[in-house]
């Protein structure tokens, strides 16, 4: 039986998508990054609808998604933007896309199946920093946990994802880039834990990251794993998309 046009995109659209990706959005924004003007690979794009963030700020985006329908529909939504097809479980044609200051990899790394690997290639074509967020498993020890993750929800193309502990993000990130860097604070959401010594559990734990080329002074960027976080404070000059991958 066909999929009713549309309805196989409705995962990023639904009321719980627009709540995440304004936190995650938000919480981007209070970081005081310098994002403005950048030339951005975005990876993992889903149908395009994270873009508009870095748009507001003046920076060129080529946005990429592993699904060839899912960067059709982009194309289809907003025809003037550069987009491309970009499997990082086999990120063989990454450097024809050029060099980049920014790579925006939100809601993406957990649904990989080599994430070192992606890592290590994006940082190859990254000449500044790394923005990540992504789902985490518990623990204090460095640790990458490879999981079944459904492609029939225009999640993962290979049908493996992975849950790394948070240690192990930083690890990688640092070997990767060099410097590496969790936030302070978290987005206000539920699946974004502050007391990390007592959590609710079975649920989704997700944590943001920065990776860089060169050391960054910023308070609000920890180069050790805190046990507790705290809420961002919101920046709203900045108008954001509010839909998620």
């Amino acid at each position: 039986m066909a999929t009713e046009p549309g309805l196989e995109y409705e995962v990023f659209l639904t009321r719980q998508a627009f709540a995440i990706n304004k936190a995650r959005q938000d919480h981007l924004a209070s970081l005081g990054l310098d994002l403005s003007g950048k030339r951005v690979l975005e990876v993992g794009a889903g149908i395009g609808l994270h873009t508009e963030f870095f748009e507001a700020r003046g920076c060129r985006v080529v946005s990429t998604d592993g699904n060839p329908d899912n960067v059709a529909e982009i194309t289809r939504r907003h025809p003037d933007r550069t987009v491309g097809v970009l499997d990082l479980d086999d990120p063989s044609g990454l450097h024809e896309l050029g060099e980049f200051e920014v790579v925006y990899c939100y809601g993406t790394l957990y649904h990989l199946s080599q994430p070192e690997r992606a890592l290590h290639v994006l940082a190859e074509v990254c000449r500044e920093i790394i923005l990540l967020e992504t789902c985490v498993t518990l623990g204090h020890y460095s640790e990458l946990h490879l999981v079944r993750d459904t492609s029939s929800n225009n999640q993962s193309i290979h049908s493996i994802g992975c849950r790394p502990t948070r240690l192990w993000v930083i690890e990688t990130l640092r070997a990767a880039f060099g410097h590496a860097y969790i936030t302070a604070t978290q987005p206000s959401h539920p699946d974004f834990d502050l007391d990390w010594r007592i959590v609710e559990s079975p649920k989704l734990h997700r944590a943001v990251f920065v990776g860089s080329k060169q050391s960054l002074a910023n308070e609000l960027l920890l180069e050790v794993v805190p046990e507790v976080q705290t809420r961002a404070v919101e920046r709203t000059e900045h108008p954001e998309s509010l839909t998620a991958n």
